[in-house]
C-alpha cells in the first residue's frame, strides 16, 4: 500500500511539474502581451491571443484594428483605443483573434464570408456577425488618415477565409495565422485548414506584395521571408512523409518550434498532412 501510495505522489508531482511547464509556455506564447511602437499611428500588440495592430489617423478620429484578442489582453487593448470612428478587420474567425469583438459595439467589422453557423462555431459566439463579408478574392480598400490599407480574403488556408490587411505606404502586413512564427501551426480540419491551398496561397502574397513589415498570427515581427519559411516548413514535412530519416532530420530542425502536445506540434502537421492527401 505504501508503495502505491508513493507511486502515485509521484505520477501527480510529475503531472504538476509537466503541466507547470506547459503553462508556462502558453503564458509566454498566448497570455503576455508586448507592444511595439512602429510609428507615431501604428502600433502592435504581441501575445494576448493572436497578434494585434492598431492604425490610428493622424486627426486621431480614426481606428482600425486589426484582430481583438481574447479576455484581459483584449480589454487592455480596448483601453488603448480612443477613436470615436473604429473600424475592425478579423483576419479569420477564432476566438483569440475576435474574443475582444463584442467590447466595440459601434465598430464596423470586416471579415471573410463564413457561413454564420461557422462564425458563431470559430469564435465562440463572441460577437455579432460582421457587418461586411468578403468573398474569396475580393479585396476592400479603405483609408485612416494618410494610409492606404488593403483588406483582402485569400481564401482557404488556416480557415475557410483567411483574411490579409496591407498598409500600402509602410509596405506592412497583417497575415494572421496564416504564419506562425518558431512555432508549430495550428490545424483543425473542421475550421476548414488546407495545407495545399495554404501553400498557394503563401505564394500569392509573395508575389502580390512588397513587405517590409510581416505581423504573424503569432510569434515575432519579421518581413517578407516569413511567408517563404512558413512555406517551405509545410513543403518539407511534406516531402518527408514516408521517409523516416529526412522526417528525423527535420523533427531536429524544429524541435526548439513552440509546441503542445496534440495542438502544435510536428507530429500534428504530419499526420494532417498525410490525412489531407489521403482524402484527395
Amino acid at each position: 500500500m505504501k508503495k502505491f501510495l508513493l507511486i502515485l505522489i509521484l505520477l501527480i508531482v510529475a503531472c504538476l511539474a509537466v503541466g507547470g511547464f506547459y503553462y508556462g509556455k502558453i503564458k509566454q506564447q498566448f497570455v503576455k502581451v508586448e507592444t511595439v511602437q512602429i510609428d507615431p499611428q501604428l502600433t502592435v500588440y504581441l501575445g494576448g491571443g493572436g497578434n494585434s495592430i492598431v492604425l490610428i489617423s493622424e486627426d486621431g478620429s480614426k481606428a482600425l484594428v486589426v484582430d481583438t484578442k481574447m479576455k484581459k489582453a483584449a480589454e487592455k487593448l480596448r483601453e488603448t483605443v480612443k477613436a470615436s470612428d473604429i473600424t475592425i478587420v478579423n483576419t479569420h474567425a477564432h476566438f483569440d483573434h475576435t474574443g475582444g469583438n463584442s467590447l466595440y459595439p459601434s465598430a464596423k467589422i470586416i471579415s471573410g464570408a463564413y457561413t454564420a453557423e461557422q462564425w458563431n462555431n470559430e469564435s465562440k459566439k463572441t460577437s455579432r456577425y460582421p457587418d461586411v463579408v468578403l468573398k474569396t478574392g475580393e479585396e476592400k480598400v479603405i483609408n485612416v488618415g494618410s494610409e492606404i490599407v488593403h483588406v483582402r480574403n485569400m481564401g482557404r488556408a488556416h480557415t475557410w477565409n483567411d483574411v490579409i490587411v496591407y498598409c500600402e505606404k509602410r509596405k506592412l502586413l497583417v497575415t494572421g495565422d496564416l504564419v506562425f512564427i518558431d512555432m508549430h501551426p495550428a490545424l483543425y480540419a473542421k475550421s476548414g485548414a488546407s495545407v495545399a491551398s495554404w501553400i498557394g496561397v503563401l505564394d500569392s502574397l509573395s508575389k502580390q506584395y512588397e513587405i517590409k513589415i510581416l505581423i504573424p498570427g503569432h510569434g515575432k515581427i519579421s518581413d517578407q521571408s516569413a511567408l517563404a519559411t512558413m512555406r517551405d516548413y509545410f513543403v518539407s514535412i511534406g516531402d518527408a512523409i514516408g521517409k523516416p530519416d529526412k522526417q528525423a532530420d527535420l523533427k531536429k530542425k524544429y524541435q526548439d518550434y513552440f509546441s503542445l502536445p496534440c495542438i502544435f506540434s510536428f507530429r500534428n502537421t504530419t499526420k494532417f498532412i498525410e490525412k489531407e492527401r489521403k482524402s484527395q
